[in-house]
């Protein structure tokens, strides 16, 4: 989707950005899916929440992402990085004889 960043009160975002496209930020999707599969190594995973959530925030308080598009970037991220998880773990999984893939 083609959306135009936001323009908070007439004002230019806070900081530059590669594109002028603001749906989904990518920001969100990566920082989620990477907080998703962290927490498979068994990395505490709150401190990386909290990372994410405060990233998620500031895309707003910079002003270069709409609400809409920090959620669609946690969807996207969420989606990517359990998918990957399910990949990872199926490539662990032992066959019937109990050993693991090489």
């Amino acid at each position: 989707m083609k959306r135009p960043r936001p323009v908070l009160r007439g004002l230019p975002p806070l900081t530059a950005t590669p594109t002028r496209l603001s749906f989904p930020s990518a920001h969100t999707s990566t920082s989620v899916a990477a907080t998703l599969l962290y927490s498979r190594l068994g990395v505490p995973v709150f401190p990386l929440i909290e990372l994410t959530a405060a990233l998620a925030y500031s895309r707003l308080y910079l002003g270069v992402h709409y609400p809409s598009d920090v959620l669609g970037g946690a969807v996207l991220g969420t989606s990517v990085g359990l998918a990957l998880r399910s990949a990872l773990r199926e490539q662990n999984r032992p066959d019937l004889n109990g050993a693991r893939p090489s």
